[in-house]
C-alpha cells in the first residue's frame, strides 16, 4: 500500500511540475482579443504590434495574422508570441476567448474594443494583466472603478463637436440625424447620451434606434430609414460598425448620406467624418503593453489614456453620388476614396 500511496504521490508531482512548467512557457505569450473584423479593430491590431515592439517586446511575426496593410518588422526568432483570438461581434464568444487565455496562463491579454475587455477583466479577475485598446468611456464602463486591479488602456473618445458641424457645414438645411447603437454596451450608451445633450446647439434631432445583439441590426436599421431623418452617423459602436455595408447600400438607395466615425468608414463609402487614427492609438496602447510585460510598471501604475486628436476627411466619389461640394472650411480636407 506504501510503495501504491508513493506512486501516485510521485505521479502527482510530476503533473503539477508539468503544468507550473506549461504555465511559466505561457507568459511568453500575449494574448489579443478583438471584438471582430473590420478596419478600425484591424488598425488598431496593427498598431498594437508596432507598439511592443517598438518599446522593446521581441514579438514572433514569422506566422501572425497580419491585415494587408499591416507594417510590422519581421523577427523570426523572437522571445514572445502573439495568440490572437476573434470574437466576431459575439459577447460570449469573448467570455469563452478570456477564459481560455488566462487557463492557459499567458503573460498579458490585450482588448480590442469594450466587450472583450469586459470579458478580459472578468476572466482574470486581476491575476493577468490586462491592457485595453480603443473603449470610448473606461470610466462609464467600470475599468476604472477600485474594484478593478492590473488593468489599464487607451480610449478613442469621439469629437461629437467637429463630427456636428462637419454634419451642419455639408447639409445646412438637415433637422434630423438618425443614430444606431447596442444598448447593452456601456460605451455607446454613453456615446449616445453625449450626442444628444451636444445636438441641440447645432440644431440638430438625433433619432435613435438600438439593438441588443447582432442579428437586429437588418430589422432596426430598416426601422430607422423609414424615418424622416436627413442623414445619420455612426458612434464607435463596433456591432454597428461591423453591419456597415449593408447599411451603406440601403441608405444610398433612399438618398441618404452616412458620416462616418473615423476615416476606415468613410473609406468603404461614408460621406465624410471627424475621425482618430486607428494604427496611432494601437501604437500608443502597445507601448503602455510593452512597459508591463518588461517589467518597468505594473497596468496599475499607468493611468489609460485618450487620443483626442481629431482630423477631417471625405469621399469624393460618395460627395459626387449626393450631387454635393465640398462646404466653405472643407476644401482642403483629406480625400480617402480608394485610389488615393
Amino acid at each position: 500500500m506504501k510503495k501504491v500511496i508513493n506512486v501516485f504521490l510521485i505521479m502527482a508531482m510530476l503533473l503539477a511540475g508539468s503544468m507550473f512548467t506549461g504555465c511559466s512557457d505561457n507568459k511568453n505569450v500575449i494574448g489579443i482579443i478583438q471584438f471582430g473584423n473590420h478596419e478600425s479593430l484591424n488598425n488598431c491590431y496593427v498598431g498594437i504590434l508596432q507598439g511592443l515592439i517598438e518599446g522593446g517586446v521581441e514579438i514572433d511575426t514569422a506566422d501572425l495574422e497580419l491585415p494587408s496593410n499591416a507594417v510590422i518588422p519581421t523577427i523570426t526568432a523572437g522571445n514572445y508570441t502573439i495568440q490572437l483570438e476573434n470574437s466576431n461581434f459575439d459577447s460570449s464568444v469573448s467570455a469563452t476567448q478570456a477564459s481560455s487565455l488566462v487557463n492557459k496562463g499567458v503573460g498579458l491579454i490585450l482588448a480590442i474594443a469594450t466587450p472583450s475587455t469586459y470579458a478580459a477583466i472578468s476572466s482574470s479577475n486581476g491575476k493577468i494583466p490586462v491592457v485595453y485598446c480603443a473603449v470610448s468611456d473606461p470610466v462609464g464602463a467600470g475599468f476604472t472603478d477600485e474594484s478593478v486591479s492590473n488593468v489599464t488602456g487607451s480610449s478613442d473618445i469621439l469629437n461629437f463637436d467637429a463630427q456636428l458641424a462637419m454634419i451642419r457645414a455639408f447639409l445646412p438645411d438637415a433637422d434630423k440625424i438618425g443614430v444606431m447603437y447596442t444598448q447593452i454596451e456601456a460605451n455607446s450608451v454613453s456615446q449616445i447620451n453625449t450626442l444628444k445633450e451636444k445636438a441641440t446647439d447645432y440644431g440638430f434631432t438625433i433619432v435613435e434606434k438600438s439593438i441588443t445583439k447582432a442579428d437586429e441590426l437588418e430589422a432596426q436599421s430598416d426601422a430607422l430609414l423609414n424615418e424622416d431623418i436627413d442623414c445619420i452617423t455612426n458612434l464607435t459602436d463596433n456591432t454597428v460598425v461591423g453591419y456597415l455595408e449593408n447599411l451603406l447600400t440601403k441608405a444610398n438607395a433612399k438618398n441618404i448620406p452616412i458620416f462616418g466615425s473615423e476615416i476606415e468608414q468613410v473609406k468603404k463609402g461614408c460621406l465624410a467624418s471627424e475621425s482618430l487614427d486607428y494604427v496611432e492609438l494601437g501604437r500608443q496602447t502597445g507601448l503602455m503593453a510593452a512597459k508591463i510585460i518588461k517589467g518597468e510598471k505594473t497596468a496599475d501604475e499607468i493611468n489609460y489614456l485618450t487620443i483626442e486628436d481629431s482630423f477631417p476627411c471625405y469621399n469624393s466619389e460618395t460627395l459626387d453620388s449626393f450631387k454635393m461640394t465640398l462646404p466653405e472650411g472643407y476644401a482642403d480636407i483629406l480625400n480617402v476614396t480608394p485610389e488615393n
